[in-house]
């Protein structure tokens, strides 16, 4: 009897210890990681008063949209122009009325970007120029040696000449951190695929007769200048600059063509 209640007695005292003890967990861990100069730091703070520190040179820190940022992106895409047409040192030809003189180009364009500030964007397409006289009697004649600006012996409504150029066009262009600026200037080059001459007459009825001047108007067969793109979040403006002259040597006066407007 007394062996029994010696043994029941030390169970309850192993079982009463057992319960009162509280299991220590291990400190916890805490690990900051940084870089300097492609150098990889590692800290280490071990709770307990321990310090660690790893260091790996080589290594480079990027987050995910820092990643998406810098990475490389092509785009292709169809784009419009929309603009005007005008005559720089034009000289003694005639004066150019801006409403009318319309520059309508559509273009395909394949951007290469590498980075969010630069982007090269090259073009493939076709514009078309539209020189509307102010003075709508004046028509444009082929002659034998070159072009010839006629008073039309009648009453007209319109009077102009128009040529057609395929282009090819590169562009470089800068844009803003946000992307919400851009601007962009780079050569282009054309060729010429057709021309004439077009004067809009009232006859005696009081109706319009078209006459047509079907041949080319001694517009070159190539151009060649500089474009120049601005960006403004969803607005995009341009700006081309024929440095050649628009007629062929000798065959007519010597000027400049200038075109600007929207990009769609």
């Amino acid at each position: 009897m007394m062996k029994r209640t010696t043994i029941i007695l030390l169970a309850m005292f192993l079982s009463t210890w057992s319960f009162g003890q509280v299991e220590e967990s291990a400190p916890k861990a805490n690990v900051t990681v940084f870089s300097l100069f492609d150098t990889k730091i590692e800290k280490t703070d071990h709770g307990d008063g321990r310090k660690t520190w790893e260091i790996s040179p080589g290594y480079k820190a990027y987050d995910e949209q820092s990643f998406r940022e810098k990475k490389v992106t092509n785009s292709v895409e169809m784009n419009l122009d929309i603009g005007i047409n005008t005559w720089i040192n034009a000289g003694d030809a005639p004066s150019i009325r801006p409403w009318g003189s319309w520059n309508p180009a559509i273009n395909m364009a394949y951007s290469y970007k590498p980075g969010k500030n630069f982007s090269l964007k090259s073009m493939l397409g076709v514009s078309w120029y539209n020189f509307k006289f102010e003075d709508s009697n004046i028509q444009a004649l082929r002659g034998p040696e070159g072009i010839v600006f006629n008073e039309f012996e009648g009453e007209a409504r319109k009077s102009k000449i128009t040529s057609s150029y395929l282009n090819l066009t590169l562009i470089p262009s800068f844009h803003s951190n946000d992307g919400n600026f851009r601007i962009g200037v780079g050569p282009y080059v054309g060729y010429r695929l057709g021309g004439r001459g077009k004067l809009v007459a009232i006859n005696e009825n009081g109706n319009r007769d078209k006459i047509f001047q079907r041949a080319n108007m001694f517009a070159n067969d190539i151009r060649f200048g500089g474009r120049l793109e601005i960006g403004v979040g969803e607005i995009d403006l341009f700006v081309n600059y024929d440095i050649n002259n628009y007629f062929q040597k000798d065959k007519g006066p010597e000027l400049n063509a200038l075109s600007f407007g929207i990009i769609l």
